[in-house]
């Protein structure tokens, strides 16, 4: 089975290399039922452009990304 969604993401575009702005960069506290996802991911637009000028004070270069998610079951147990 392969469930896939799109969402909104924020690419820090770092030449370090750090990728997409990660699940606990404003959250300290995150619901259990998040703790699977390693990406800060965002239900719109609107939603990340909000957090962007955040993520551009360590990452100046950060732009907002549209991502597709998916998830594939490997096995069930």
């Amino acid at each position: 089975m392969e469930v896939s969604f799109k969402a909104w993401a924020i690419d820090t575009r770092s030449e370090e290399g750090h990728g997409f702005i990660g699940r606990y960069y404003w959250y300290l506290n995150l619901p259990d039922s998040s703790e699977g996802c390693e990406l800060a991911l965002f239900q719109t637009k609107a939603k990340a452009m909000k957090y962007l000028p955040q993520a551009q004070e360590a990452f100046p270069r950060a732009k907002v990304a549209r991502v597709q998610v998916t998830v594939k079951v490997e096995r069930y147990s």
